[in-house]
C-alpha cells in the first residue's frame, strides 16, 4: 500500500477551503504552546502529507512534504486508530525510537488529534511537536481537540453546501428531499467525490403493506407513518448524507461514508424511532445498501438498480 484511499488536497482545486484561515490556525497553535512547528496534515495517496505548516524557520516540514506508509511517524498513529496521541518525551517511548521525526529533527514531543471526515473517519490531523520534552496541561490539550473540531466543521461544510436543500426540491409531505432534489444532490456529490476520492453507500427502502395502512386505517393515517418515517430517517443519519422520499413508500438514502453500514443495527434503529412517533401500527421495509465508487461514471440510475436487488435478495433471505 503506497499510501492512504484520499487524493491529495495539493493536487486539487479545493476553493471551499479557507486557506488563509487554516494557516492562521496552524501559526496560533505554534503561537499558543510555544513550539517550533504546528501542521495540518493529510492522509493522502502519498502517506501522511502536510497541507499547512507554521511559518517559523524552526519548522522543518514544508507543505507537499510526505511521510509514505513505511515510516513510523506519529501522525500515523492517529489516523491509523482515529485517537488523539501525546508524546511528551519520545526518547522514554522506545516505539518512537525509529521515527525520524524524532532521530532526524529531534521533535522529542508531539500531540495530534485527528480531522475528520464527515462520517467520521480520519481525514489527518492537527498537530504540534517541540524540541523539547512537554507537559501541557489539560487546558491547553482541550484548546487543541476544539481547534481541531473547527477543521472537521470545514470539512462537514464541503457535502452541507452540496445538498442544494431549497423549496422546490423537497418533498411536502415529509419535508426530505423529493426526487428531483436528490437526482442534483447526487450529481453534485459525484463530482465533490471524485474529486476528493470519496466513496459513500447508497439504500434503497420499501415499505412493506403500506396499501393496508392506506386501506385499513386511511390515507391520513398513511400520510403520518410516512412523516413518522422520514424523521427517523432523518434521525439516523448524518447532516450530510442525503435522505430522499423517492416516491410513494419509497425511500433512498445516501450515506457520505467508506465506512461499511450495518443493515442490521440501521434497520434496528429506525424502526426504534418509528414506534417512538408511531405506535398505533406496526410496520415493515425491506432495505438494499449497496457501495457507490463515486469516481467512477456511476449513474443514479444505474446503483438504484443494483440496490434494488439488494433489497429484493434481502426479502428473499427473510423468507
Amino acid at each position: 500500500m503506497s499510501g492512504y484511499p484520499y487524493k491529495s488536497f495539493h493536487e486539487l482545486s479545493v476553493e471551499e477551503i479557507d486557506w488563509q484561515r487554516w494557516q492562521k490556525l496552524v501559526n496560533t497553535v505554534a503561537n499558543l504552546f510555544a513550539a517550533p512547528a504546528a501542521f495540518v496534515t493529510q492522509a493522502s495517496n502519498k502517506g501522511i502529507e502536510v497541507l499547512v505548516a507554521s511559518e517559523l524557520p524552526t519548522t522543518h516540514y514544508s507543505p507537499g512534504g510526505a511521510a509514505d506508509m513505511n515510516e513510523n511517524v506519529y501522525c500515523h498513529y492517529v489516523v491509523q486508530n482515529n485517537l488523539p496521541l501525546y508524546v511528551k518525551n519520545a526518547e522514554q517511548h522506545p516505539e518512537w525510537h525509529s521515527n525520524p521525526e524524532y532521530t532526524e529533527d529531534n521533535y522529542v514531543s508531539y500531540l495530534g488529534y485527528p480531522i475528520l471526515w464527515p462520517d467520521g473517519t480520519s481525514f489527518g490531523t492537527l498537530c504540534v511537536m517541540d524540541t523539547q520534552t512537554s507537559d501541557y496541561a489539560d487546558q491547553l490539550v482541550n484548546t487543541l481537540e476544539l481547534m481541531s473540531e473547527v477543521l472537521n466543521s470545514d470539512l462537514a461544510h464541503l457535502y452541507t453546501e452540496s445538498q442544494l436543500r431549497v423549496e422546490s426540491r423537497l418533498d411536502p409531505l415529509t419535508g426530505i428531499l423529493n426526487r428531483r432534489g436528490f437526482e442534483e444532490a447526487y450529481e453534485q456529490y459525484r463530482r465533490l467525490s471524485q474529486r476528493l476520492g470519496r466513496r459513500a453507500k447508497l439504500c434503497f427502502i420499501d415499505l412493506d403493506d403500506f396499501k393496508k395502512v392506506n386501506d385499513n386505517l386511511g390515507h391520513e393515517m398513511g400520510d403520518k407513518l410516512l412523516q413518522v418515517f422520514a424523521q427517523a430517517l432523518t434521525e439516523v443519519t448524518r447532516s450530510t448524507d442525503l435522505v430522499c422520499r423517492w416516491g410513494g413508500d419509497e425511500f433512498v438514502v445516501l450515506f457520505n461514508s467508506d465506512k461499511e453500514i450495518n443493515s442490521k443495527q440501521l434497520i434496528a434503529r429506525i424502526n426504534e424511532f418509528v414506534q417512538q412517533g408511531y405506535p398505533a401500527h406496526t410496520i415493515g421495509f425491506s432495505s438494499g445498501v449497496v457501495a457507490v465508487d463515486l469516481n467512477q461514471e456511476n449513474t443514479l440510475e444505474r446503483v438504484l438498480i443494483d440496490a434494488d436487488k439488494a433489497m429484493y435478495q434481502q426479502k428473499l433471505s427473510l423468507k
